[in-house]
């Protein structure tokens, strides 16, 4: 069903959608910006937004109300900002035995995030609700966020380069990767525009601030 709806569909696509304008709106206003509405109230809008065009409104009141925290340690309703213990005990089944037995589920660390600052914050809760949304139709939407704000939180284990010295990457140690220039930045410039006009290429790594790849920052996505 999903495939039919979001994959193979013939005419709906979904380029800049309402819930996406109030995501923006509830950002604006965290940071102070003059905006005709309240961060709560455009966080809010955005959720309705969405849900309302997937044709799920009636679960909205019980969702903006919910402190339950998702795997990353993010919670729903707007004033719940207590962060998540270390650690939360779920119940779950043995995929050994088909018994059920006791898991102990760790949560990220905020401080080992790319973010940094909190997992429960509520930037992080409008740029995870705003991720959820956008999906399936503007993946590089989200891109963009991460880049300029390591949000929503995702265990970032991506190599341009491997080297034969680098450490190996654990489940111990793959938190401590969560940092801006451990992520892909930017597309290269293609191969034609530094043969065609080398000049040109020339002054444009020279603005990039670094050199022409993968991992160099855009000025907009420097934390």
């Amino acid at each position: 069903i999903l495939v039919k709806k979001y994959r193979n569909h013939s005419q709906k696509r979904v380029f800049f959608a309402s819930w996406e304008t109030y995501f923006l709106l509830a950002e604006a206003a965290l940071r102070g910006w003059t905006t005709p509405t309240s961060a709560k109230e455009a966080y809010e809008k955005g959720i309705k937004a969405s849900l309302d065009y997937h044709g799920v409104s009636s679960f909205y009141d019980t969702y903006i109300a919910s402190t339950d925290y998702n795997r990353v340690g993010t919670s729903v309703k707007w004033d719940h900002t207590a962060e998540p213990p270390a650690t939360v005990e779920v119940d779950i089944i043995d995929g050994y035995t088909n018994q059920p037995a006791k898991f102990a589920y760790k949560f990220p660390v905020a401080s080992q995030t790319s973010y940094k600052k909190a997992l429960n914050d509520q930037m992080t809760k409008v740029i995870t609700q705003k991720f959820i949304a956008q999906n399936p139709w503007l993946p590089l939407e989200t891109w963009n966020d991460y880049r300029r704000l390591g949000l929503p939180f995702f265990e970032n284990m991506v190599v341009e380069n491997p080297l034969t010295n680098l450490p190996a990457i654990t489940k111990d140690n793959v938190k401590t990767t969560q940092q801006p220039d451990f992520f892909p930045q930017r597309l290269k410039y293609p191969a034609s525009l530094e043969n065609s006009n080398p000049e040109g290429y020339k002054q444009a790594v020279e603005l990039l601030g670094g050199t022409d790849a993968v991992l160099t920052p855009l000025w907009w996505a420097r934390h």
